[in-house]
């Protein structure tokens, strides 16, 4: 009876479902593939030579960029800004978001919010999360895509505080890459 007197909040529940299971099957399905080593990394994407950032930031040191993409809250310009005052790192930039930068391709799509190169001429994909969210699709796409690319090639998630397994907290990452 229920049902018939609530028709639509049946059809959200049934189409979470339906959602929740399909993503659930992509997520193995390519967990499978990767297995079967029939996915793999390729050395496709170049920085462009230049940006047009909508809301630009500058005065950050070792910007790749005159001026890079503005568009960063408190927790990232402070992790970002960190990163940039670090001798061994030779520079950074803001990637840009969905089809202009760099992006991991899986089971989601995944465009991490930096990347960085150290002058040991390691590349630090950086994502940064508020300590309130969770990313955990994007924790393990990120380190499989990491350990597939090749010893020159760092993933990291990157909490404030929060201990989150195949994360690392601000403070960790920062003695991390010192050493990058």
């Amino acid at each position: 009876m229920d049902l018939m007197n609530h028709p639509y909040s049946y059809a959200d529940k049934i189409k979470m479902k339906i959602k929740q299971l399909a993503e659930s099957y992509k997520e193995k399905q390519f967990f499978n593939l990767v297995d079967k080593d029939l996915i793999f990394t390729d050395e496709t994407y170049i920085l462009p030579q230049e940006i047009i950032p909508s809301k630009a930031i500058s005065g950050l040191p070792k910007s790749l960029y005159e001026k890079e993409e503005g568009k960063m809250d408190g927790y990232e310009l402070s992790v970002i800004n960190d990163v940039a005052n670090l001798e061994n790192v030779e520079f950074w930039t803001r990637n840009m978001e969905r089809t202009k930068g760099f992006c991991i391709n899986g089971f989601i799509n995944h465009y991490p919010d930096f990347i960085i190169k150290t002058k040991k001429g390691k590349i630090v994909i950086l994502e940064t999360k508020g300590d309130h969210l969770d990313a955990e699709k994007k924790i393990k796409l990120g380190n499989l895509w990491a350990s597939k690319a090749g010893n020159n090639y760092k993933y990291c998630l990157v909490y404030k505080e929060r201990k989150v397994d195949g994360a690392y907290t601000k403070s960790e990452f920062i003695d991390l890459i010192k050493a990058w």
